[in-house]
Protein backbone atom coordinates (compact mmCIF):
# COMPACT_ATOMS: atom_id res chain seq x y z
CA UNK A 1 0.00 0.00 0.00
CA UNK A 2 2.98 2.49 1.14
CA UNK A 3 4.70 1.91 -2.55
CA UNK A 4 1.12 2.27 -4.10
CA UNK A 5 0.58 5.72 -2.73
CA UNK A 6 4.58 6.99 -3.30
CA UNK A 7 3.93 5.68 -6.57
CA UNK A 8 0.78 7.82 -6.86
CA UNK A 9 2.13 10.97 -5.47
CA UNK A 10 5.33 10.41 -7.80
CA UNK A 11 3.22 10.30 -10.63
CA UNK A 12 1.37 13.62 -9.42
CA UNK A 13 4.21 15.34 -8.62
CA UNK A 14 5.77 14.58 -12.40
CA UNK A 15 2.59 15.56 -14.24
CA UNK A 16 2.73 19.27 -12.30
CA UNK A 17 6.09 19.64 -13.21
CA UNK A 18 5.41 19.30 -16.83
CA UNK A 19 2.40 20.72 -16.89
CA UNK A 20 4.24 24.18 -15.39
CA UNK A 21 7.48 23.92 -17.54
CA UNK A 22 5.50 23.23 -21.26
CA UNK A 23 3.20 26.18 -21.39
CA UNK A 24 2.43 27.12 -25.15
CA UNK A 25 5.23 28.70 -26.95
CA UNK A 26 4.81 32.01 -28.44
CA UNK A 27 6.20 32.38 -31.32
CA UNK A 28 6.49 35.86 -33.41
CA UNK A 29 6.10 36.30 -37.12
CA UNK A 30 7.29 38.95 -39.17
CA UNK A 31 5.31 39.05 -41.91
CA UNK A 32 6.70 41.26 -45.48
CA UNK A 33 5.28 43.66 -47.78
CA UNK A 34 3.84 40.88 -50.68
CA UNK A 35 1.67 42.49 -52.73
CA UNK A 36 -0.53 45.26 -53.78
CA UNK A 37 -3.44 44.56 -56.23
CA UNK A 38 -5.85 46.92 -57.18
CA UNK A 39 -7.75 46.56 -54.13
CA UNK A 40 -5.78 45.46 -51.39
CA UNK A 41 -2.49 45.43 -49.72
CA UNK A 42 -0.99 41.81 -48.38
CA UNK A 43 1.50 40.97 -45.91
CA UNK A 44 2.89 37.39 -45.80
CA UNK A 45 4.94 34.56 -43.35
CA UNK A 46 5.01 31.41 -42.80
CA UNK A 47 1.87 30.71 -41.32
CA UNK A 48 0.45 34.17 -41.37
CA UNK A 49 -0.69 36.52 -43.47
CA UNK A 50 -2.41 39.95 -43.24
CA UNK A 51 -4.80 41.39 -45.92
CA UNK A 52 -6.25 45.05 -45.87
CA UNK A 53 -8.95 45.42 -48.78
CA UNK A 54 -9.59 49.07 -49.54
CA UNK A 55 -12.47 48.34 -52.31
CA UNK A 56 -14.94 46.15 -50.05
CA UNK A 57 -15.36 48.55 -47.02
CA UNK A 58 -18.69 47.57 -45.97
CA UNK A 59 -17.67 44.93 -44.33
CA UNK A 60 -14.44 44.49 -41.84
CA UNK A 61 -11.28 45.44 -44.49
CA UNK A 62 -8.84 43.77 -42.56
CA UNK A 63 -8.12 39.68 -42.52
CA UNK A 64 -5.66 38.31 -40.12
CA UNK A 65 -4.66 34.54 -40.69
CA UNK A 66 -2.43 33.33 -37.81
CA UNK A 67 -1.99 29.74 -37.68
CA UNK A 68 -5.49 27.69 -37.76
CA UNK A 69 -7.15 31.17 -36.96
CA UNK A 70 -8.62 33.70 -38.96
CA UNK A 71 -10.19 37.10 -37.60
CA UNK A 72 -11.79 39.57 -39.71
CA UNK A 73 -11.11 43.41 -37.98
CA UNK A 74 -12.47 46.84 -38.99
CA UNK A 75 -9.39 49.33 -39.20
CA UNK A 76 -6.75 49.33 -36.98
CA UNK A 77 -5.16 52.51 -38.20
CA UNK A 78 -6.68 53.62 -41.30
CA UNK A 79 -5.27 57.11 -42.17
CA UNK A 80 -1.66 54.71 -42.23
CA UNK A 81 -2.87 51.96 -44.29
CA UNK A 82 -4.35 54.02 -46.54
CA UNK A 83 -1.33 56.41 -47.19
CA UNK A 84 0.72 53.63 -47.97
CA UNK A 85 -1.93 51.94 -50.41
CA UNK A 86 -1.78 54.90 -52.67
CA UNK A 87 2.07 56.03 -52.07
CA UNK A 88 3.53 53.22 -50.66
CA UNK A 89 6.33 52.17 -48.45
CA UNK A 90 10.07 54.57 -48.94
CA UNK A 91 12.32 51.64 -48.53
CA UNK A 92 12.34 48.41 -49.68
CA UNK A 93 11.03 46.02 -46.89
CA UNK A 94 9.98 48.63 -45.01
CA UNK A 95 6.41 48.26 -44.04
CA UNK A 96 6.11 44.94 -41.99
CA UNK A 97 3.73 43.46 -39.31
CA UNK A 98 4.72 41.50 -36.39
CA UNK A 99 2.57 38.85 -34.92
CA UNK A 100 1.84 36.42 -32.27
CA UNK A 101 -0.84 34.34 -31.12
CA UNK A 102 -1.27 33.94 -27.37
CA UNK A 103 -4.19 31.15 -27.17
CA UNK A 104 -6.54 33.34 -28.96
CA UNK A 105 -5.58 36.76 -29.07
CA UNK A 106 -3.11 38.46 -31.68
CA UNK A 107 -0.67 40.50 -30.40
CA UNK A 108 0.55 42.40 -33.09
CA UNK A 109 3.26 45.70 -34.02
CA UNK A 110 3.06 47.25 -37.69
CA UNK A 111 6.04 49.55 -38.54
CA UNK A 112 6.57 51.45 -41.37
CA UNK A 113 9.21 54.19 -43.51
CA UNK A 114 7.54 56.25 -46.13
CA UNK A 115 9.59 58.90 -47.82
CA UNK A 116 8.94 61.56 -45.09
CA UNK A 117 7.51 59.82 -42.07
CA UNK A 118 8.87 56.77 -39.89
CA UNK A 119 6.56 55.17 -37.32
CA UNK A 120 4.95 52.15 -35.73
CA UNK A 121 2.08 51.05 -34.16
CA UNK A 122 1.10 48.21 -31.80
CA UNK A 123 -2.04 46.41 -31.14
CA UNK A 124 -4.51 43.44 -30.42
CA UNK A 125 -7.05 41.91 -31.88
CA UNK A 126 -9.29 39.72 -29.12
CA UNK A 127 -11.13 36.20 -29.81
CA UNK A 128 -14.54 37.99 -30.42
CA UNK A 129 -12.48 40.27 -33.71
CA UNK A 130 -12.19 42.96 -31.73
CA UNK A 131 -9.38 45.26 -32.16
CA UNK A 132 -7.48 48.05 -30.07
CA UNK A 133 -4.69 50.43 -31.14
CA UNK A 134 -2.28 50.43 -27.96
CA UNK A 135 0.15 52.61 -29.16
CA UNK A 136 1.26 54.68 -31.61
CA UNK A 137 4.60 56.70 -32.69
CA UNK A 138 5.86 58.59 -35.84
CA UNK A 139 8.93 60.87 -36.72
CA UNK A 140 9.91 63.06 -39.53
CA UNK A 141 12.11 62.07 -42.05
CA UNK A 142 13.14 65.62 -43.00
CA UNK A 143 15.35 66.33 -40.63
Amino acid sequence: MKRLLNGLVGACVLMILVACTNSPEVTTRKLQFLAKTDCELVYKARGAQVIENFCETEWKPVKVFIDDQKYSVNWIDEETSRYLFENGCGQTAGCYYELSLDRVTVNGRFTYITHVVKGEYTFEIDANENSRLLNETTSDLAS
